[in-house]
């Protein structure tokens, strides 16, 4: 059962489970209701006294029957004094040495059966005594069940009959069985402050969630308006202790994806100090735990790799390049020609455009011939050799919706060429190269339904402009294939911090004094336990993006503010929790995001404010625009750094003062005296507290 603890062994040898220890941890469990047998037990005992009854006074109206049959002389065939049947056997169909008296006899039993079994209730001591035994077996099994009800407590799971998820124990009987979930979302660090926030956005999307949380009681409270959900079950361990997280299969039953939200927990220590408890250090969440994790993930979730199945396959087989042909400017007047051939296992569309006129060449799939659905996919890619021209690549829909995507060649070299949906243009339904920027992007629309595809090769790119790589006169494209291609999304989404990566960069103590407050403070050396923990998510060798909110705020949390999503780890801001775990929801969905690592936060420009600012649709293109992290060299963005340990040299007090002293911390705690530091979160503390051996550092 998905809602069974990690490790736990259920006993279904018998129907009463046997009672185990309530765990440490979380409020005392109800006990297991043993009694709950007794009110089936009296229920069956009342239908065999009912029965009892009736047979009692059954065989004594027969008796009766049988006299009185006899003593008028009628013979009445023994299938007449059967109970059951309403129409009596032998009175039609069965010969008999008078009919009419058999008749008779027939009226006697059904008129007066019912009749005489209520008078032997009534008379008979017998009769009597079973149907006292029955009604009392009856109101008791009723008493039991209504005493029950009458005890449950709200706050006790599974005291109202329905199925209580305890953690440490499975559900109770009594109630309705448990959802099994399928293709879940687990949320590492559910009940955190970003954690439970991104449990309740996924929820919103309609997805199911399985929170793994340490502690069944602040599960209950964090989520106490989400109980009743079917869709979001829990599951107990502590990263920190790989023994709880039990077998791999186990953890990740039902699971598709997981989101890393953790961080160490603050709190009043025994001597009244404040600082890490229960051992939720740094080192041991954000770095050990995520290894933990990640060894189980591992295990359970093999890595995605994209699919692809064949859309068109000319391979060997000449007449299946009829299903492609040409359409030229002619039809607009011009004087641009092509045909579309198959040669050597390949379509090869060849031809001449003509500039003046209509300057186009293209060629279609037929319409008359479906394409199967493109929505389980995210891209097209075709193995293709060109001449250096500059295509575009069309997709129609049946609703008569275009988009277009170019695509570049190099002259007499065989190239795969990729084509993913975000990648498509939407155009305008009034002219050719117009594009419409109200158009539902190709990624998000309903590819279902393809009308026909299309290859154009044109002296026009879009809106007009002139195509710069698509050079008039003689061409020649040959395909030899074109697919549709799934692109796994990320199997794991890692929330740590902006800063990780700048303060790995840090070779000296004097580029760290250069540095912002949170770099030169790293209490605990939390920056670099969270950057080693990034990096075992790269090496783990699923599918994954890391996202670094800068400072946390409860700031504006209704306002809809724009985001930036950056890469390099140079800014510093502010970004809410709700905006974090939107933003997860939407890494989760896109392969976009795949392979990618970067920071977030709250757009400072002066109209960052705006409804539709962070919308889904914003938020895709932007990670679109992003580069994955082993392609970082390419666009100017410095490569990762290797993941070292912390600092082993401490600041000083005075050194810690002077960062707290800093004008642009000074700021903040004005702007949020309530906030908590920005790395870490803190219950019942001041803000910006830095820790040096477990005790705080005085601000």
């Amino acid at each position: 059962d998905l809602r069974l603890p990690i490790g736990h062994k259920e006993d279904t040898s018998s129907w009463i489970h046997r009672r185990r220890a309530p765990p440490a941890a979380g409020p005392p469990l109800p006990a297991m209701p043993r009694l709950r047998i007794l009110p089936m037990a009296a229920a069956l005992v009342a239908c065999l006294c009912l029965i009892f009854a009736a047979q009692r006074a059954q065989t004594t109206h027969e008796k009766a029957l049988g006299l009185a049959t006899r003593s008028r002389g009628l013979a009445v065939p023994q299938s007449a004094l059967a109970v059951r049947p309403r129409v009596v056997p032998g009175v039609r169909g069965v010969p008999s040495r008078d009919g009419m008296a058999g008749k008779r006899a027939a009226v006697v039993t059904r008129a007066t059966f019912e009749g005489f079994v209520i008078n032997q209730l009534l008379t008979n001591p017998q009769a009597q005594a079973a149907l006292g035994a029955a009604s009392a077996a009856l109101l008791g099994g009723i008493g039991l069940l209504v005493n029950r009800g009458s005890r449950a407590d709200p706050s006790v799971p599974g005291s109202d009959g329905a199925a209580a998820t305890s953690p440490a124990r499975g559900p109770t009987r009594g109630g309705p069985a448990p959802v099994a979930l399928a293709d879940a979302v687990g949320v590492f660090g559910a009940t955190g402050k970003t954690g439970s926030e991104v449990v309740k956005s996924l929820l919103a999307e309609g997805k199911s969630v399985i929170g793994y949380v340490r502690d069944q009681a602040k599960a209950k409270e964090t989520f106490k308006d989400a109980v009743n959900v079917k869709n979001l079950a829990f599951r107990q361990c502590d990263v920190t202790k790989p023994d709880t997280l039990g077998d791999s299969a186990t953890l990740f039953e039902g699971v598709s994806q997981v989101v890393i939200a953790l961080g160490p927990v603050y709190g009043k220590l025994p001597s009244g100090e404040f600082g890490p408890i229960d051992g939720l250090t740094p080192q041991a969440v954000d770095y050990e735990g995520v290894i933990n994790v990640l060894n189980s993930a591992k295990t359970a979730m093999k890595p995605n790799t994209p699919t692809t199945d064949k859309l068109f396959n000319w391979g060997w087989v000449p007449d299946q390049a009829d299903l492609w042909t040409n359409f030229d400017d002619v039809i607009m007047g011009g004087t641009s020609a092509s045909k579309v051939e198959s040669v050597g296992g390949s379509m090869k569309w060849s031809g001449k455009v003509i500039a003046e006129g209509g300057g186009f060449c293209g060629m279609r799939s037929d319409p008359e011939k479906p394409i199967k659905s493109l929505q389980p996919y995210d891209a097209l890619k075709m193995r293709i050799r060109g001449d250096g021209n500059r295509y575009k690549f069309t997709i129609q829909l049946r609703n008569g919706t275009r988009y277009q995507c170019p695509f570049d060649t190099t002259k007499g070299i065989l190239q795969d060429i990729e084509l993913p949906f975000s990648s498509f243009v939407g155009l305008s339904s009034k002219k050719a190269n117009e594009v419409d920027y109200n158009a539902i992007p190709l990624s998000e629309a309903d590819r279902s339904d393809i009308a026909f595809m299309n290859v154009v090769l044109s002296k026009f790119e879009f809106n007009g402009f002139p195509n710069r790589a698509g050079i008039p006169g003689e061409f020649s494209l040959s395909i030899d294939s074109i697919d549709a291609v799934a692109k796994p999304a990320p199997q794991i989404v890692m929330v740590t911090s902006a800063a990780v990566e700048r303060n790995a960069r840090i070779t000296t103590k004097e580029q760290r004094q250069a540095d912002i407050p949170i770099v030169q403070l790293n209490p605990q050396g939390i920056l670099n336990w969270k950057y080693k923990g990034e990096a075992a998510l790269r090496d783990s060798g699923l599918t994954y993006s890391v996202i670094r909110p800068c400072g946390l705020t409860t700031l504006n949390e209704t306002t809809e503010f724009a985001l930036d999503l950056l890469q390099g780890d140079r800014v510093s801001g502010a970004i809410s929790r709700k905006e974090i775990a939107s933003l997860v929801t939407s890494a989760l969905s896109t392969p976009t995001a795949d392979g990618k690592t970067f920071e977030v936060r709250r757009s400072e420009a002066r109209d960052a404010v705006a409804v539709g600012a962070a919308s889904r649709s914003v938020i895709l293109q932007k990670l679109q625009t992003l580069v994955k992290d082993t392609d970082r060299y390419k666009t100017g963005l410095p490569v990762l750094p290797m993941a070292v340990d912390p600092p082993a040299e401490e600041l000083s007090k005075e050194e810690t003062q002077k960062v707290l002293d800093d004008p642009r911390v000074k700021a903040q705690r004005k702007r949020e005296p309530t906030a908590t530091q920005v790395a870490g979160r803190a219950d019942d503390e001041p803000s910006f507290v830095v820790y040096r051996n477990g005790k705080p550092i005085p601000a």
